[in-house]
């Protein structure tokens, strides 16, 4: 009976430390896929959002912001699987005029006091060759609503430390009436378009 028991034991070792048997008996490590998912954060200095709007029907006015980030997951295998996370602070607005920056600080704009984070969450990604639409939640103003974002994207690389790289370019319109921001209605333009350019890395 124990020369039956000890090979039996033997090979219930093996099996549980993640090893099977060749027909000569040759433990062969057992391995598993390697991840396809990897989550980007964005660099904020190679990175821009800017938006514009027509001035008195005449020409556009165009801003942005100065202070943001976020993470991309991409999901190389299953591709509607990504998602996409970015937080704006709302201060950080700039219109290049002081004046007008303050302006749109207050209550009559972003009241950024009250809501100083503009947020996007997405729900749904749609990719084709290297074109993205990501649909999601824009929270802004206190009001959430759903946008879809079309992007590009624009390259892989490599980063000085050998860290991956990633951009994309994009653009989306959204009605500031639908976000609470009707001040100077027939004065400015309601919708404005947003623009995006992101360069984004692994972590290495």
């Amino acid at each position: 009976m124990k020369l039956i028991l000890v090979p039996i034991l033997s090979l219930a070792a093996l099996a549980l430390a993640g090893f099977t048997l060749t027909s000569a008996s040759t433990p062969v490590a057992v391995t598993t896929p390697a991840e396809s998912a990897v989550t980007y954060t964005i660099d904020a200095v190679h990175s821009t959002v800017m938006f514009s709007t027509m001035h008195l029907n005449t020409s556009r006015s165009y801003g942005r912001f100065n202070e943001f980030s976020g993470t991309f997951t991409i999901d190389t295998a299953k591709p509607e699987a990504s998602k996409v996370d970015i937080q704006i602070q709302a201060a950080s607005i700039d219109t290049n005029h002081e004046g007008r920056d303050d302006h749109l600080r207050g209550p009559d704009f972003f009241d950024v006091k009250q809501f100083p984070l503009a947020t996007f969450q997405s729900h749904s990604v749609k990719k084709t060759d290297k074109k993205w639409a990501v649909t999601g939640t824009l929270a802004l103003h206190g009001v959430k609503k759903d946008v879809t974002i079309a992007l590009e994207e624009t390259g892989q690389g490599k980063g000085r430390q050998g860290e991956a790289l990633i951009g994309f370019h994009g653009t989306f319109s959204i009605t500031r009436a639908d976000f609470g921001m009707e001040y100077g209605k027939g004065m400015l333009g309601d919708t404005v378009d947003v623009i995006i350019s992101i360069e984004a890395a692994a972590a290495k």
